[in-house]
Order: structure tokens, then C-alpha cells, then sequence
């Protein structure tokens, strides 16, 4: 599946790290958002880094579609990035004033959804049964928080403040980071291993 398997999980690896530093802002901003003075700064840095992060991860989605031989992955990975990218710049150009904060939870809906594919399309080409239930495994809790957001979104976006918003935006990202850090890590340390037992660099894929 993968051209350059090493090169994907370490682009996965850094998706990964940018999470968590989005992420970390979980230690800030629902704090802020507590204070009625702070409050508008609170939603302006949330909707900022926020859509800095998109920008980020869309770039990196898109360089990891280099690094595919399927042109349909291709395709869709293209898609996925300039997508990305221009609802970031837009974010930040044209609807900054108008952004709320939930808008965000739709985006993590879709995101959620979208790795859930990705991940159970990886457990079908997985070469080892390990590789491939801890693929299906991710692929299940990635669809169970992508139907949890889409019904927090269209049930009960209305009844959360700004505070309960940056929890459920800020410690998504949070989760979402430490699970690429440590997909990519495994599936790096399987190349390791592979290459150390004389196989095919393949990081338990199928190319």
C-alpha cells in the first residue's frame, strides 16, 4: 500500500505531535472561557488555534499522499489536504467573525469518521493478525467518538458553554495526538523489527 512506509508513520508521528500541542491548550482555554472578561479572548485564540492546527495537518495529510502506489488514496488524500487548507484560510480570512465554537465539533465528527475508514482499510491490508485487530480495534473507537460528536453536535451543542466546548474540542485533540503518536511508534518499531529479521520493510502492510 504504502511507497515509502517509514516516511508515512514518521509524517503520522508528527500529525501526532501537533495534536498534542493543539491539544494541550485544554490546560488554558476552558479557564478562560470560565471568565465572563476572558471569555471573548477565551473563543478567539480557541478559533485561532484551531484553525492553525487544521492548516498544519491538511499539509501533512496532503505530503502523505507521496507516499501511496493506490490512486484512488491518492486522490483522496489530495482532497482531504486542500480541503483542509482552504477551510483554515477561511477560517482565518473570511468567517472569523462569525465562527462558533461548535462548528469545531463537526469538523472532529468528520475527522473521526474519517481516520475510522482509514484505519479499517489499513486492518484489511494488515500481514499479521496483531497488526490488524489493533487496526480494527482503532477503527471501532474512532467511529464511536465520531458518532458520539455528531449527536453532541446536532442534541446538545446548544445547552454547552464555551467552557464544556473546549473540553470536548481541546481533549479530542488531546486523545487524537497520543493515538497517532502511538500508532506510528508501533508501526515504526515493526519496521525495526522487520528490517532486524531480514523482511521487507512494510510495517505489517501489504505494498
Amino acid at each position: 500500500m504504502m511507497k515509502n512506509d517509514e516516511h508515512f508513520w514518521w509524517t503520522t508521528l508528527v500529525r501526532g505531535f501537533i495534536a498534542l500541542i493543539a491539544g494541550s491548550a485544554i490546560m488554558v482555554i476552558p479557564d478562560m472561557a470560565r471568565t465572563l472578561l476572558l471569555l471573548p479572548v477565551a473563543i478567539a485564540v480557541a478559533i485561532l488555534g484551531l484553525a492553525a492546527y487544521g492548516i498544519l495537518d491538511s499539509v501533512l495529510v496532503f505530503v502523505t499522499s507521496y507516499m501511496t502506489e493506490s490512486g484512488r488514496a491518492k486522490i483522496a488524500l489530495r482532497v482531504q489536504g486542500v480541503v483542509g487548507v482552504a477551510v483554515g484560510v477561511l477560517l482565518y480570512r473570511v468567517f472569523f467573525d462569525y465562527v462558533q465554537l461548535h462548528w469545531f465539533l463537526v469538523l472532529i465528527a468528520i475527522q473521526s469518521l474519517a481516520t475510522a475508514i482509514a484505519e479499517f482499510l489499513v486492518a484489511r491490508h494488515s500481514m499479521t493478525p496483531a497488526t490488524s485487530r489493533w487496526n480494527f480495534t482503532a477503527a471501532v473507537v474512532a467511529f464511536a467518538f465520531s458518532c458520539a460528536y455528531f449527536y453532541i453536535v446536532f442534541a446538545l451543542s446548544d445547552q454547552l458553554g464555551p467552557q464544556h466546548l473546549s473540553w470536548l474540542v481541546f481533549g479530542y485533540l488531546l486523545a487524537f495526538g497520543i493515538a497517532q503518536c502511538l500508532t506510528a511508534a508501533r508501526m515504526l518499531y515493526s519496521d525495526y523489527r522487520m528490517d532486524e529479521a531480514g523482511g521487507d520493510s512494510a510495517g505489517g502492510l501489504e505494498v
